[in-house]
C-alpha cells in the first residue's frame, strides 16, 4: 500500500467512513462514500493488491455491506444463514475470503463466505464489552480489548467460549462518546506488519501496545493527547492493516530551512500567531544532493495547547539553477 491509513466506521446511524492514521492521528471523512442510514458494525478489509484501496465489508442486521472507497459505492446483500444481530466485532481472515463476526455473549459467532454470500455458525464469544478484534500479522491470532477494565483478550474461534484474558488492566477503561447510547468499548482495533497493536475506544481515544514480541507490556501508551476528531459521534468499528509509508533510500531525509517572518496576538482562540517560511528539500543519504521527489507527506507535531494548529498560505515549487530537482516551499505557516 502507498499509505498507512486504515478505516473507521463512525456514527451509530447514518454511518460514515473515515480514513484514519493511528500513528499521527490524521483523520478525514471519505466524502465520496454516502452515509448508510441503518448503520453497520463488524467491519473488515479485503485487500486487492498493493496499489489499490481495499474493499470494506461490514454487517447490518442480516445484510453484508460492501463499501468501495475508490468508487464511492455501497452495496447491500442479504446473507443466507445470518441472523439479524446485533453485531459488534468483525475482521477478514488473512486470506481475505471470510468475514468473521461476533454478536451477543451467548449467541453464536458467524463466518461469512463473502463470495458465496452464506454464513456458518461458530462458537459463542463469551461475556464482556469488547467491540472489535484484529488478526496479529505474525501469529495469526485474534486480539481484542475489554472496554470495562482494559484487559487484553485472546479470541480463539475454536474454544467455547472464545474469549481468554491474556493480561489484566493493560489498557485504560474505555470511554463512551457524547452520542446517545454510546458504549464504553474499544470499538476499532488494528495491527501493523510488525505486530504493534492499536485500539480506539468509542470516544476516539487511541492507545498503542507493543505486541511485536512474546512479552506483553504492563500498560499501553496513549497516542496523541486528544481524541480522533469526529465530534460527538461514536466510533463504531474499524478495518484495515497499518502499512508502512514507503520511502525510497535515495530521498529518505528531508532537509528543512526555516525563516522567521513575524508574530502577532490572536483574539479567538486567544494566543499568539507565528509566521514562518519553510523550505523542504529531499536529500539523498548517499550523495547528499537533492533528489527528484514527486510524492511526499508532511506532518507537524504541535504542543498541547488548545487551539494550536498549522496553516499553509500556499505552496511554491522552485528549481535551483544548480539542480533540476523540484523543492517545495510552503508559504507562511500559522500556528
Amino acid at each position: 500500500m502507498a499509505h498507512r491509513k486504515v478505516y473507521l466506521a463512525v456514527g451509530r446511524t447514518s454511518t460514515r467512513i473515515y480514513r484514519f492514521d493511528p500513528i499521527d492521528g490524521d483523520t478525514r471523512v471519505v466524502d465520496n462514500v454516502a452515509p448508510y442510514e441503518s448503520g453497520y458494525t463488524a467491519m473488515g478489509a479485503q485487500y486487492r493488491g498493493d496499489d489499490k484501496e481495499p474493499l470494506l465489508l461490514a454487517v447490518s442486521h442480516n445484510r453484508l455491506i460492501t463499501i468501495d472507497v475508490t468508487a464511492g459505492t455501497l452495496k447491500e446483500q442479504v446473507i443466507d444463514g445470518l441472523p439479524n444481530g446485533p453485531w459488534f466485532d468483525g475482521d477478514m481472515d488473512p486470506d481475505g475470503k471470510t468475514l468473521f463476526v461476533v454478536g451477543n455473549p451467548d449467541t453464536p459467532s458467524y463466518a461469512i463466505d463473502v463470495a458465496a454470500g452464506k454464513a456458518a455458525p461458530r462458537n459463542t464469544p463469551g461475556g464482556g464489552r469488547w467491540d472489535d478484534f484484529a488478526y496479529h500479522p505474525k501469529d495469526g491470532r485474534l486480539y481484542s480489548v475489554e472496554g470495562d477494565n482494559g484487559d487484553l483478550l485472546l479470541i480463539d474461534p475454536s474454544r467455547q467460549p472464545m474469549k481468554t484474558v491474556l493480561k489484566e488492566g493493560v489498557f485504560p477503561p474505555a470511554q463512551a462518546s457524547a452520542a446517545a447510547g454510546s458504549r464504553k468499548a474499544y470499538s476499532a482495533t488494528f495491527f501493523d506488519q510488525d505486530g504493534n497493536f492499536y485500539a480506539v475506544d468509542s470516544a476516539g481515544n487511541v492507545n498503542h501496545l507493543d505486541l511485536t514480541t512474546a512479552k506483553i507490556p504492563d500498560h499501553s501508551q496513549r497516542v496523541g493527547r486528544g481524541r480522533v476528531p469526529v465530534g460527538a459521534l461514536e466510533v463504531m468499528n474499524g478495518a484495515g492493516r497499518i502499512t508502512p509509508l514507503p520511502v525510497a533510500p535515495s530521498y529518505d531525509e528531508i532537509a528543512v530551512t526555516k525563516k522567521f517572518n513575524r508574530t502577532w496576538e490572536n483574539g479567538e482562540p486567544r494566543g499568539r500567531v507565528y509566521s514562518f517560511d519553510l523550505m523542504l528539500t529531499a536529500v539523498s543519504k548517499d550523495s547528499g544532493t537533492a533528489e527528484d521527489v514527486r510524492k511526499f507527506r508532511i506532518s507537524f507535531d504541535l504542543p498541547t495547547v488548545k487551539g494550536a494548529k498549522v496553516e499553509a498560505s500556499g505552496v511554491t515549487w522552485t528549481r535551483w539553477a544548480t539542480s533540476s530537482s523540484p523543492q517545495v516551499r510552503p508559504g507562511r505557516s500559522l500556528c
